[in-house]
């Protein structure tokens, strides 16, 4: 038994080791999320008058679906308001933490051979899975206790010791329930892909049947940890009930993933992989017909993510003026001036911070040809008669008809439930005036897989700025120049300001330009 221990000890470090950057920065970006949201919002309500205001307009269904209900309305805070409309956002962050996380040590170390190594030293069948939810639960924890700590330490309006612990423990055990989840599907499926697919396609359902219990004020709201984690009701009631009740739900999800695990073979899943055609077809025989089958699957769950995103966004379009009405920070953050049509400045603002999370699927696309380099199965494509820019290109054409579709998919979910207020004609050009942008991130992203594959992720760091200068950059006063260096900061506005072709023109070039010599690089270096 206690041999058992130390070798379950020393997995864990381990995992430790690998983890000691990727999760590191994750533990830091998401408390860190948390802190700095909290500070914007001593100057965003100063009063309680701004308070009640935000209160009513978010107590309508369309913000009720997107936020989760309104609690306390008789004792509103900055720190009670903070929570209501930040912790469902919250707590997706860290469920996509998790899912890659847990999937990472599982099921694509064991698709890989990684797993097998392992097993042929003396450990146990259990090994593997049990330390890394014991290493995903405990980076949850860390993440808890320093988002508890952010938020004590800057003690805005209506912040308590047990409102911090409450909410950064119910973001944590939030992220519990999915590492648990995650843990079971890598016994259920038998790849990585399948893996992350299902995780993903489930936590776009628990959000929609907490969005609908919540709505319907029933208890189908229960179902979802994303519906049962607000129950807490963070600076208000703060009750640690529903908190207890997901660390109890993902204790348990982690207990049957470990029993099936046992009991499953190794290398395969509960669910046999889907045996294919004898033959393939002429298309999927083609580099092209590679890239889009690796990719089709986000390809689906990313449309279909955006458009119900944009629906979203689409329906708060006829609350907009009572939200904004009286608040002159919110006014500020939409850049609206007391004569401006605030629909405008919404849809503006709407597709300016979207359109940089359209970017996401896309430079993943780019990025995929990477990852198969890293697992070694570039080498047996290429052993055959297959030009690499021909093969790498093709995944360039698919990351590019996803900025497409996608962009389509955020600007017709916006139109669908805006009950008229928008144009579809409008709404799709002022979508697709973001692609050059677009393809600047994934122009960026072929640059380093070209010259300095191991540095790829770095791509991510133009995506963050992005998202920060564009979304808080009115607020905090971000010099315009700051502002430029985000390719999105680059691109008019509209509907509040014209578009211009020039801005598109240049950004198309500089696009062209870093992706380019990426092309000749990766045609000319070492694979692998």
């Amino acid at each position: 038994m206690s041999n058992s221990f130390a070798r379950l000890g020393t997995y864990l470090l381990f995992l430790c080791r690998r983890e000691r950057f990727l999760s590191v920065i994750w533990i830091v970006c998401l408390a860190g999320v948390v802190a700095m949201f909290a500070s914007l919002y001593p100057p965003l309500l100063p009063s309680q008058v701004e308070m009640l205001q935000l209160a009513v307009t978010m107590d309508t269904p369309a913000m009720v679906m997107m936020m989760g209900p309104v609690y306390g309305m008789e004792q509103l805070s900055q720190a009670s308001m903070m929570a209501q409309e930040c912790l469902v956002w919250y707590f997706i962050a860290i469920a996509v933490m998790n899912i890659f996380l847990v999937n990472r040590h599982t099921r694509t170390d064991e698709e890989l051979g990684r797993l097998e190594m392992f097993r042929a030293m003396p450990v146990g069948r259990l090994t593997g899975s049990l330390a890394t939810i014991k290493f995903a639960f405990g980076v949850n924890i860390i993440i808890a206790l320093l988002s508890a700590a952010g938020l004590i330490a800057l003690n805005i309006g209506g912040t308590t010791i047990a409102g911090a612990f409450v909410l950064g423990f119910s973001i944590g055990a939030v992220g519990m329930v999915f590492a648990g989840l995650t843990l079971l599907a890598a016994q259920i499926f038998t790849s990585s892909r399948a893996v992350n697919g299902f995780a993903f396609a489930l936590l776009g359902l628990l959000y929609i049947v907490r969005a609908l219990g919540d709505v319907s004020e029933s208890a189908l709201t229960l179902i979802s940890p994303f519906g049962l984690g607000l129950k807490i009701e963070a600076f208000y009631s703060n009750d640690a009930l529903p908190v207890i009740i997901l660390f109890i739900e993902a204790v348990v999800l982690s207990v049957v993933a470990l029993v099936v695990c046992v009991w499953r073979d190794h290398g395969s899943g509960v669910f046999a992989a889907r045996k294919g055609r004898a033959y393939a077809s002429r298309f999927l025989r083609s580099p092209l017909g590679l890239a889009w089958s690796l990719s089709r699957g986000n390809t689906l769950g990313w449309a279909i993510g955006l458009l119900v995103l944009g629906s979203a966004y689409g329906a708060a379009c006829g609350y907009i003026d009572s939200f904004v009405e009286g608040n002159d920070y919110i006014r500020l953050m939409l850049g609206a001036d007391g004569s401006s049509i605030l629909l405008d400045h919404y849809v503006g603002f709407i597709f300016v911070v979207m359109s940089p999370l359209v970017s996401v699927p896309v430079v993943l696309s780019a990025l995929r040809i990477h990852a198969e380099e890293k697992r070694g199965r570039l080498e047996q494509i290429f052993s055959k008669s297959v030009p690499r820019l021909h093969l790498y290109g093709s995944f360039i054409l698919v990351a590019f008809l996803e900025s497409i579709v996608f962009e389509l998919c955020l600007s017709l979910g916006l139109f669908s439930t805006s009950g008229g207020a928008l144009e579809p004609t409008a709404m799709v050009l002022y979508g697709l005036s973001y692609l050059p942008a677009i393809w600047c991130i994934t122009g960026l992203a072929v640059l380093l897989v070209g010259f300095l594959p191991k540095l790829s992720a770095l791509v991510w760091a133009v995506f963050g700025y992005s998202f920060v200068v564009l979304y808080f950059g009115k607020i905090m006063q971000v010099p315009e120049w700051a502002v430029r260096l985000a390719p999105f900061g680059n691109i008019p506005q509209a509907p509040v300001e014209d578009l211009a072709l020039l801005p598109l023109i240049v950004l198309t070039l500089i696009a062209v330009a870093l992706a380019a010599p990426g092309l000749w690089r990766f045609n000319q270096r070492d694979i692998g």
